[in-house]
């Protein structure tokens, strides 16, 4: 099966700035964002009022080319006092890859064995989990073990399904910064007696578990990861380096992982998919280095972005 042709257009940097569930795509533009829904409507284009919508049309970025070569001043807004939010609000699904990193798995010996797996083990997150790039994140009171894990975060553009690998970069729109946080305890329900019985979903989806953001960046500006040492992936916990890996760690590879996916399910627009983490999450550091209200999670994916995001005690979120 070939896949949809590449929309050509220049390299671009999308945002989705707005409150809270009230996003809307912008182009980041240095001081100032282009709003696109506004600058769509007092064009008379009306079928774009959130990302979603914006990266489903075949032509999305000769569309954005348009705008940016045609803006005149209504079109713009200034970043001051604008909020961030990530740039899919309440993506249709949130896909996780587990133990996708060499270092990760070896680190994690004690549960991996040190075996890479056979095929992508795949888990997910509630949508609802996902904020912006720098909002507050609440550590839930029963969270004792609440932990972080920075990733390369892939964007569907147009629906795939039974992809190859050859044509997967065809139905990615972008790629962003992700934050896979856990809380470790309920995700290996260290409440039972019995492995079998694990909740990585619920462990995954309290409230602001899944940071992403601070932007959409198209393939092309990142070169479709065809040198992928030059994807750094590095976190710090009030700037005491805990990450720091590049996607040369990866098993399975980003083409790999869209055609895998695409072969069980039909992957959507707006899905969003963590392609896994390297070595140094707060679980397997000695001793554990869980986080606490106070913190401050920095999280970076080179050519790509950085995040920032407090850790607050319930009650105290801002953002």
């Amino acid at each position: 099966m070939t896949g949809t042709p590449k929309v050509e257009g220049a390299p671009v940097q999308l945002v989705n700035f707005g409150p809270a569930g009230l996003e809307r795509p912008g182009v980041d533009c240095g001081e100032r964002i282009l709003d696109v829904v506004g600058a769509l409507t007092r064009r008379g284009h009306h079928a774009v009022s959130a990302m979603v919508d914006l990266i489903s049309l075949p032509e999305w970025r000769l569309v954005v080319d348009t705008l940016v070569t045609g803006a005149t001043e209504a079109d713009y807004v200034t970043k001051e006092g604008l909020r961030l939010g990530p740039p899919v609000t309440r993506p249709p699904k949130v896909l996780v890859v587990g133990a996708n990193t060499y270092s990760h798995v070896k680190e994690a010996a004690v549960v991996s064995k040190g075996r890479t797996p056979n095929r992508p083990m795949i888990v997910a997150k509630a949508s609802t989990a996902v904020v912006g790039p720098y909002d507050d994140v609440v550590c839930p009171t029963e969270a004792v073990t609440m932990d972080y894990e920075v990733e390369l975060g892939v964007i569907i553009g147009q629906a795939a399904r039974h992809v190859t690998v050859e044509d997967a970069y065809r139905y990615i729109a972008g790629y962003t910064v992700v934050n896979d946080m856990s809380d470790r305890n309920l995700q290996t329900a260290a409440h039972e007696d019995v492995d079998f019985y694990r909740g990585h979903y619920l462990g995954k989806s309290y409230d602001g578990f899944c940071p992403a953001g601070p932007a959409l960046i198209t393939p092309d500006e990142v070169g479709d990861l065809l040198d992928p040492a030059s994807i750094t992936l590095r976190s710090y916990v009030n700037d005491d380096l805990r990450q720091d890996s590049d996607l040369t760690d990866l098993c399975f590879g980003v083409p790999e992982l869209v055609s895998y996916m695409s072969g069980v399910m039909t992957l959507l627009p707006g899905d969003l998919i963590c392609t896994g983490s390297p070595a140094g999450v707060g679980a397997f550091r000695n001793p554990p280095a869980y986080l606490r209200p106070g913190d401050t999670v920095r999280t970076e994916v080179g050519r790509v972005g950085v995040m920032v995001n407090r850790i607050v005690a319930p009650g105290n979120r801002a953002g």
